[in-house]
């Protein structure tokens, strides 16, 4: 499993909606990462995205939280980023856009 970073953002009114989160996403990854799902419901939508071979997803981690908190997200937005070759029990990282950031090794979910 290549690396990965997923966003979730809250359905609220205030902050970027779907449409404008995935064009600044896309100028934001560039070549680095490709787009590889997103879904909607009503507790929000999420934005799936798939680092290329060689990226590190803790250095883009890094660069994520400061600039989703500059464009203007929902509150409550938050991204999990997984290392290539993940697997359960492993460590992943949780991010609160405006918020902690915490590795952790329980099970991804809510």
């Amino acid at each position: 499993m290549p690396a990965n970073i997923y966003v979730y953002c809250p359905a609220v009114k205030d902050g970027l909606g779907r449409a404008d989160l995935e064009e600044a996403m896309e100028e934001f990854f560039g070549a680095a990462a490709e787009d590889c799902g997103a879904g909607s419901g009503k507790d929000g939508f999420h934005l799936d995205y798939e680092l290329e071979d060689g990226e590190d997803p803790y250095a883009w981690a890094d660069r994520l939280k400061p600039f989703l908190a500059r464009i203007g997200v929902r509150p409550g937005s938050t991204f999990d980023v997984f290392p290539d070759g993940w697997e359960p029990g492993q460590e992943w990282r949780r991010v609160e856009v405006f918020g902690e950031d915490r590795r952790r090794t329980d099970r991804p979910g809510k």
